[in-house]
């Protein structure tokens, strides 16, 4: 495969082809304006089929459909790809997700995880074993993410479905609302992060905000997407502003 790369380390983003205006489009952007200068990035779509339908989602997952775009990211210079959905990457288990993320490496001859991976890997990395879940999707696909952590060793403790039918209608969310309202409904003295899973819904200059209003640790997809594309790249994971996960690389120690 002829490649071209570039000075810095690049990451490739495979996004569904949602008509929306997800903060995925423009992730150089959002990383220069958090300080983050040693990374570019790079987003291309991919074809969705229908909406959040355990169906439709086993489509819009098919490695056959993610791998070309994988592999032309590849060929446009990028080190590392991520497959930025969630719902497209947990609805067949964990077993499945892992098998795709495999097959679409194979393709692309690139290191390639995906957003349920990476919120594993996130979980795995805080020693988080018990969590809360607030799924944009419908009840049966929320409760398949969390089947999926379960096969992970992660406990869903409490989860609420919001029912939106596809990506435009999880990004037309009032996020701040419908996050408060769940963090009230929690256990009072509980300190366990609340997952905000599926990429159409623009989060990541809202995590902190969200922080302060739940007084606790909010894990968001296109939040782990990020730090685990940023894992796969090699590259410093610490981005300002963009919640406490973000706050620390793991890998450096404390200054």
């Amino acid at each position: 495969m002829h490649t071209r790369r570039s000075a810095r380390p690049k990451l490739g983003i495979v996004l569904p082809d949602d008509p929306i205006k997800s903060e995925l489009h423009d992730l150089d952007t959002w990383f220069l304006a958090r300080g983050h200068h040693d990374v570019t990035a790079l987003t291309l779509l991919s074809k969705i089929t229908g909406g959040h339908f355990e169906v439709d989602l086993y489509q819009t997952g098919d490695p056959n459909v993610i791998g070309p775009v994988a592999r032309e990211l590849a060929a446009q210079g990028c080190d590392a790809i991520v497959w930025a959905c969630t719902s497209g990457s947990f609805i067949g288990g964990l077993a499945w997700g892992r098998g795709q993320a495999k097959a679409v490496s194979e393709m692309a001859e690139r290191p390639v995880t995906s957003t349920t991976l990476a919120f594993i890997s996130a979980l795995h990395s805080l020693q988080s074993k018990n969590v809360y879940l607030l799924g944009a999707y419908p009840e049966p696909v929320t409760q398949a993410f969390a089947t999926c952590l379960g096969s992970a060793g992660i406990t869903v403790e409490r989860w609420h479905a919001l029912g939106s039918p596809d990506g435009p209608s999880s990004f037309r969310l009032s996020l701040i609302e419908e996050v408060d309202r769940f963090a009230k409904s929690l256990p009072a003295g509980s300190d366990e992060p609340i997952l905000i899973p599926d990429t159409a819904i623009n989060s990541l200059d809202l995590v902190e905000h969200l922080e302060e209003l739940t007084g606790r640790m909010v894990l968001t997809a296109n939040q782990v997407t990020v730090w685990h594309g940023l894992s796969l790249l090699g590259a410093g994971r610490a981005i300002a502003n963009a919640g406490k996960f973000l706050a620390v690389d793991p890998d450096k120690p404390a200054q």
